[in-house]
């Protein structure tokens, strides 16, 4: 039998290590030090909290959730899918209710508003 390496006590030690890394670097830098104890850079740390984290803890979006974060009517994010500007997703047995896992959609929504 393969041995798990990873579980969830391996995650928690490894987030219990970040926490208190990132509580050291931030009284470094609330005391105006140069920041040593953590080696993320400020964009790392936004990516992490923007882009990861959030994305870990509920992977997918609502058509509902893209249409708002689009801005498009639900008509327009129907045609954008056939057009394929954005991907498909997923949709339940009954095809009434689409989802996109938020890793597929989130490129194609920050180019929208780069744009």
């Amino acid at each position: 039998m393969k041995r798990k390496v990873f579980n969830y006590y391996t995650l928690a030690l490894v987030l219990k290590s970040l926490y208190e890394s990132c509580m050291k670097a931030w009284e470094q830098q609330k005391n105006g030090e140069k920041v040593t104890a953590c080696g993320m850079s400020d964009e790392d740390i936004e990516e992490l909290c923007e882009d990861y984290l959030p994305n870990l803890m509920n992977p997918m979006m609502s058509k509902e959730e893209v249409q708002r974060k689009l801005g498009v009517s639900e008509a327009t994010l129907n045609r954008m899918v056939k057009r394929g500007d954005i991907p498909n997703g997923q949709q339940d047995v009954g095809g009434h209710v689409r989802w996109w896992k938020k890793w597929d959609i989130l490129p194609f929504i920050r180019n929208k508003h780069k744009k």
